[in-house]
C-alpha cells in the first residue's frame, strides 16, 4: 500500500521543517545586548587602565573579568540549553565573515591607538577602543543578520 502525500501536506511539512530550522538558527544568534555589554566593559576597562592608578585598574580588572564571564556565560548557557545546529551549518563563508569582522575591528582600533599615542594625544587607547566598541555595537548585529541568512540558506 502506497502512502500518497497530497501536495498541500508536503508543502505544510516543508514549511514546518523551515520554521524549526529557523528556530534552531535563531537560538545561536548573539543578541544585540551582548555587543553593547562587551563594548561597555572594554571601554570602562581601557579608561581605568589609562588613569594609571593601581586601585582603579585593580577594580576595573575585576569588573571587566566578572562582566565578560557573566555576559559570555549567559550567552553560552542560552545556546547550550537549546537544540544545537550542526557544525556544518555555518560553513567557510560564515567563519571567514567572523574572522573578517574581528580583523576589521583590530585594523581600525589598533593603528588608531598607536598613531594617537605617537602623536602625543591624550588617552589614545580609550579613543581606539571607542572605535572598536562602536564597530562592535553597529557591526555585531549586522554580522549576526548575515550569519542567520547564511545558515538559513544552507541546505545541508
Amino acid at each position: 500500500m502506497m502512502n500518497d502525500v497530497r501536495p498541500d501536506e508536503a508543502a505544510g511539512a516543508l514549511d514546518e521543517i523551515a520554521r524549526r530550522r529557523a528556530q534552531v538558527v535563531d537560538s545561536t544568534i548573539v543578541p544585540t545586548g551582548f555587543w553593547w555589554a562587551t563594548a561597555a566593559l572594554m571601554v570602562g576597562f581601557t579608561v581605568a587602565v589609562e588613569t594609571g592608578r593601581t586601585p582603579v585598574i585593580a577594580v576595573a580588572t575585576a569588573v571587566f573579568v566578572l562582566g565578560i564571564v557573566a555576559v559570555t556565560g549567559r550567552l553560552v548557557w542560552n545556546v547550550i540549553r537549546r537544540a544545537q545546529p550542526r557544525n556544518t551549518l555555518l560553513g567557510p563563508a560564515g567563519v571567514l565573515a567572523i574572522l573578517g569582522f574581528v580583523a576589521a575591528i583590530l585594523a581600525v582600533s589598533l593603528p588608531t591607538s598607536f598613531a594617537l599615542d605617537a602623536a602625543g594625544a591624550p588617552y589614545p587607547a580609550t579613543i581606539g577602543i571607542l572605535l572598536a566598541a562602536v564597530a562592535m555595537v553597529v557591526g555585531g548585529p549586522l554580522l549576526m543578520r548575515y550569519l542567520r541568512r547564511l545558515m538559513l540558506a544552507g541546505r545541508s
